[in-house]
């Protein structure tokens, strides 16, 4: 990274100031495939609302100067919204036993500068230092892998996912809905669990 790339790290209502800038970015990021997600700033405004509620919480900004050009947070499952912990619950699987990281949203020109591990390694030292998680939990939108709509140049994240421990769990299917750019309502997408236990 270069010395203008800084990383800062907010925990629970340390968030709340960025808010408007984390909305920004995510939902840019969110427009390219796989998620292909049209942003609603007053329906993820309330979701970030939410996570900075929470005292377990976690954001991580990268900033080039002053912009804000990524960001990634966490949060406890039980704590999350119900599509994400529904899948856990029909398996009959505890939500309080796990930390939840959402989408790593990195606007294009900064990637492939290893940020996305720093991501990784700050919030799992966040989950680690909370002392009552056994596991860290992550969804990716699940895509046919001859979708028509995948860029030539797109690069899955199973194998840097796989590379830091965490394992697909093909048995933990949710469904979460938004609107993709070519519809006019939204509809549900299926989410697959990626799992690492700490």
């Amino acid at each position: 990274m270069t010395p203008d790339i800084k990383i800062r790290t907010l925990i629970g209502a340390g968030i709340k100031t960025y808010i408007p800038s984390i909305v920004k970015v995510r939902d840019e990021v969110l427009k390219e495939y796989p998620y292909m997600r049209v942003g609603h700033a007053e329906e993820d405004t309330q979701y970030f609302k939410r996570l900075s509620q929470s005292k377990d919480s976690i954001a991580v900004l990268i900033f080039d100067g002053p912009k804000i050009i990524g960001v990634t947070t966490g949060m406890p499952l039980d704590e999350q919204i119900s599509p994400l912990q529904k899948p856990f619950l029909e398996k009959e699987l505890k939500p309080s036993e796990y930390y939840y990281f959402g989408v790593c949203s990195l606007l294009k020109p900064y990637r492939g500068r290893g940020i996305a591990h720093h991501f990784f390694d700050l919030r799992e030292e966040h989950a680690k230092h909370l002392k009552r998680f056994n596991k860290i939990c992550l969804s990716a939108v699940a895509r046919p892998k001859n979708h028509q709509k995948k860029p030539k140049d797109y690069i899955s994240l199973d194998s840097f996912w796989k590379k830091r421990g965490y394992v697909e769990r093909k048995d933990l299917i949710g469904y979460h809905a938004w609107r993709e750019v070519d519809e006019k309502i939204s509809t549900p997408k299926p989410l697959i669990f990626w799992v690492k236990e700490i």
